[in-house]
């Protein structure tokens, strides 16, 4: 019996994969990148979100505009390396609202390390000690028919919570 291929078998080329075909490759995205919510690979489909939160040590209200700024940045760089795309988020005085879309072999608690730390880090570079996290966050994972109604909730922290906007950042 020949050991021909199944691929050869079937008139298809060898060596190449369903995922090399121009179909599924992303213009403008570095290799491994995809596009945020909606992820196709050769044979499966990703469609998985969650709803994260977590708070600063005992709930002091540290997170000036500054320092809100460096935590977006921080999340958006762990999301970026962790492979978990930030759909919709909100720093508050207090705590942050972010809602994620991420594949199945994606370790929310990766990104959770990344981005709590290096947040810290980046907005205690202007103030030593300004922002401290307490341990731990919240995670709920969302079905896609919620998705409107949990943007919407994020979107809305601010009036929710209109004693916990970020205050201007004072000048020394």
């Amino acid at each position: 019996m020949l050991d021909i291929p199944r691929a050869c078998a079937r008139g298809q080329k060898t060596g190449t994969h369903l995922s090399d075909h121009r179909a599924f490759q992303n213009p403008g995205l570095a290799p491994g990148v995809r596009k945020p919510g909606f992820h196709v690979s050769a044979h499966r489909t990703f469609q998985m979100y969650a709803h994260i939160t977590w708070h600063t040590w005992r709930r002091v209200g540290c997170i000036d505009e500054r320092a809100a700024r460096e935590v977006r940045i921080a999340v958006a760089s762990a999301g970026k390396r962790t492979g978990v795309q930030v759909v919709k988020g909100e720093v508050l005085a207090n705590h942050i609202h972010s809602l994620v879309s991420f594949r199945p072999d994606t370790r929310i608690s990766d990104f959770m390390r990344l981005a709590k730390s290096v947040a810290a880090t980046r907005a205690n570079r202007l103030v030593v000690g300004s922002v401290k996290w307490a341990r731990g966050y919240y995670v709920a994972t969302i079905h896609k028919s919620d998705l409107s109604r949990v943007i919407r909730y994020i979107g809305q922290q601010f009036q929710r919570h209109p004693d916990l906007i970020p205050r201007p950042a004072r000048l020394f």
